[in-house]
């Protein structure tokens, strides 16, 4: 028979580690956290003592002005041993922040912000912790199922042979979560916390407005979600996307083309394929299909017809501001005044550089036929020429 594991007591027991308190004061802080004053708690009376003194340690290094990283990073292994044992993750939590509060003193020399932050800190590897154990341990998450579906057929018998029986047919959905620090909103390492948080949001909320029956396999600037059609209307779609906007917290675009389950592998890459056009074209946000940007699509396949419309603006090459008055004005629907308000303009010099674009590439925007041609070149040069109006 092997040996079982260490439990989280023996992992968290370090006889080279030298305590920050008396080991009376410990017993204090353990009887205390223990009785009924603070509440019924669910954990383990003999697992109160660990997790009290990585507490202490932890305040003692917020006195001192020192890094916790060594007490927090012992309380997360702890923690991936409780889940287990089948110790529940918000009762290892509350007995964090009874020993937490037993242990600060009135006198202490702490601001109540960095125990507060301490407390999210620690809160936060705990709760991760507990989330990496129950995906191990179910050794399947609906991440590895998504893209064993995206990968193809011989992954699909994969999938079978786990217990999965996968729908006849899915919308698959390529998603973009909006980045606010493209936009200059927030610094990198905050925008990766915030984009975690999205994408956490985003599978719970996924999980419950689908009953659990859609795979996702996201990080944490999007990726694919695979919805089965069964009994879900057309619509379902954008009412899925409308509220994991919402669990967000953000904006997030999204396309979607619906397959069979053979065709997904190739549905998937049409969808992400999509989603890259809509962004070069600014239709930043909510839901497009494919009939949405079917032209667009098609012009962006390699052929003659894309080569010759790659030379519509090659004079225009030497000529930047003319480039970006014909991109704005087509933006702008063609309306003068919105052009000269947005390039800052007088609607004369506006009406002056149309003219030039025309000398200069033989198409005339004002002319319907013409105005295609500049349109699609557009669209095959990658400017974005649409959701830019201010």
């Amino acid at each position: 028979m092997s040996e079982r594991p260490q439990s989280g007591i023996a992992l968290l027991r370090r006889p080279e580690t030298t305590c920050f308190v008396r080991e009376s004061e410990l017993d204090r802080v353990v009887r205390l956290a223990g009785s009924a004053d603070h509440g019924p708690s669910t954990l383990p009376r003999h697992e109160i003592g660990p997790i009290a003194s990585l507490c202490s340690e932890l305040i003692a290094a917020l006195r001192a002005h020192k890094s916790a990283d060594s007490a927090i990073g012992q309380l997360e292994r702890g923690a991936a041993e409780w889940a287990r044992d089948g110790i529940a993750v918000d009762a290892v939590i509350d007995m964090v922040h009874r020993c937490v509060r037993i242990i600060v003193e009135p006198a202490d020399d702490i601001r109540v912000s960095e125990v507060v932050d301490l407390l999210g800190r620690v809160s936060a590897v705990v709760a991760a912790a507990f989330v990496r154990y129950a995906l191990e341990a179910t050794g399947y998450s609906d991440h590895n199922l998504a893209e064993q579906l995206i990968m193809g057929s011989r992954s699909r018998i994969t999938a079978r042979d786990r217990g999965f029986v996968p729908a006849a047919e899915y919308w698959v959905l390529a998603i973009d979560i909006g980045d606010e620090s493209r936009d200059g909103g927030t610094d990198g390492r905050d925008e990766r916390v915030r984009a975690r948080r999205a994408v956490t949001g985003i599978r719970l909320e996924l999980d419950r407005v689908c009953d659990g029956a859609a795979l996702a396999a996201l990080s944490a600037q999007g990726g694919t979600v695979l919805i089965p059609t069964t009994d879900r209307p057309e619509h379902h779609v954008d009412t899925v996307a409308a509220a994991l906007a919402r669990a967000a917290g953000r904006q997030i675009t999204v396309t979607v083309v619906r397959a069979a389950l053979a065709d997904i592998p190739d549905a998937a890459e049409c969808a992400h394929e999509l989603l890259g056009i809509v962004w070069r074209l600014g239709r930043v946000g909510a839901v497009h299909r494919f009939s949405d940007v079917a032209l667009e699509y098609q012009l962006s396949r390699p052929g003659p017809a894309q080569e010759y419309l790659r030379t519509v603006l090659e004079p225009l090459a030497v000529h930047p501001e003319l480039l970006e008055t014909l991109r704005c004005h087509i933006a702008n629907d063609l309306n003068r005044r919105k052009t000269a308000r947005m390039l800052h303009l007088h609607t004369n010099t506006v009406d002056y550089r149309i003219r030039r674009i025309a000398a200069l590439t033989g198409f005339d925007a004002k002319r319907c036929p013409d105005l295609w041609y500049l349109r699609s070149a557009l669209v095959v040069a990658g400017m974005p020429i649409e959701g830019n109006a201010k």
